[in-house]
């Protein structure tokens, strides 16, 4: 077993960054996302499973046909393969704990990389074969 406490790990953070992972097992990761006022994560999906605990604060996680109000105390599931952006358009600071299980190597291939994003100005989709590294993104549905 390990304990960590939250409070202490989050001093590790260096300013900017968004994720703080927390433990990262041969089929687990847990992770907090920091969403600071008027913070805009990218439409991307991943292809495992993802829940999204809010900590603190609130904010709105949107889908390709949907969008949600989230708050201190919600939960949000979002499957596998699913576009989604986490915004914060509200004063306070929002934390989410994160929890996804390690994608298979199906899933991968099924997904094409590690991470998908959408890029803005085209509509096409980027792949990520190895996270969300910008000079390891391949545009791609020419």
């Amino acid at each position: 077993m390990q304990v960590l406490d939250i409070s202490e790990k989050a001093k590790e953070r260096k300013k900017g960054d968004r994720r703080l992972d927390l433990f990262r097992r041969e089929n687990l990761e847990t992770w907090i996302l920091f969403f600071p006022p008027g913070d805009v994560q990218r439409m991307h999906n991943h292809p495992s499973d993802r829940t999204y605990y809010v900590l603190t604060g609130r904010g709105i996680m949107k889908g390709l046909n949907e969008t949600h109000e989230i708050s201190q105390g919600q939960i949000i599931s979002i499957p596998a393969h699913e576009y989604y952006e986490g915004s914060n358009p509200h004063d306070e600071p929002m934390i989410l704990l994160g929890n996804s299980h390690k994608a298979t190597a199906e899933d991968v291939a099924k997904a094409g990389g590690q991470r998908n994003e959408i890029d803005k100005k085209t509509g096409k989709r980027i792949i990520y074969q190895h996270g969300g590294g910008r000079d390891m993104g391949v545009l791609a549905d020419w």
